[in-house]
């Protein structure tokens, strides 16, 4: 079997930032670069990026990775659109996939400690999804095995992940992600992730 499949999804408009979130600077690279760096480095398989608001912006920044990306033509629709999107793309490109861990573009202090807490859980209960608490509900990064992927396939355009975890509690592990789900929705929690992380700006 492949192995997991890491899926990035990118597509937002970043509205509340007033820039694209995923394309800011992060030490020396930016948002994105940093998270497939860190995706990467946390175990074998491929990653693909799912694009919609700025997917010229995104592919320019890609540059001769841009074959990682596929485009949501339907992203004004919601996450629930994107992620499903992105499972379909999966399943096209690698067929013998058994596993997908989806992450958000704009969550940059996830490290690849944490995803290897979250591969090594997957390996311990390779029937459940493995999500990250948030305190009153789980979500992403999240691992799904492929069980669930018509579910997620199936999600209303307008709802993430959040409501098939929460609809499927006993079938869940949950892990404590301790800052890594640190969302950069506005400037303000940009800089304070930047903190977090040590990065001067």
């Amino acid at each position: 079997m492949e192995p997991v499949i890491t899926l990035v999804l990118a597509a937002g408009a970043s509205r509340r930032m007033g820039t694209v979130k995923a394309l800011l600077p992060w030490g020396q690279k930016t948002v994105l670069q940093h998270l497939l760096d860190e995706a990467a480095a946390s175990g074998p398989g491929e990653t693909l990026i799912i694009t919609g608001a700025y997917q010229e912006d995104v592919l320019g920044v890609l540059g001769p990775s841009s074959n990682r990306a596929h485009h949501n033509p339907d992203w004004k629709a919601g996450m629930g659109s994107s992620l499903a999107s992105g499972v379909r793309e999966v399943e096209r490109r690698f067929p013998e996939a058994d596993a997908l861990l989806v992450l958000l573009a704009d969550q940059p202090l996830i490290t690849r400690d944490y995803l290897r807490q979250i591969r090594e859980a997957h390996q311990g209960y390779p029937e459940h999804i493995i999500a990250s608490d948030y305190g009153k509900s789980a979500g992403v990064p999240a691992l799904f095995p492929r069980r669930f992927w018509k579910a997620l396939k199936d999600l209303s355009r307008d709802q993430g992940a959040k409501g098939l975890i929460a609809s499927r509690k006993t079938e869940c592990r949950v892990l404590d992600p301790g800052p890594a789900i640190t969302d950069i929705d506005t400037p303000e929690a940009y800089v304070k992730a930047l903190r977090k992380a040590g990065i001067k700006t």
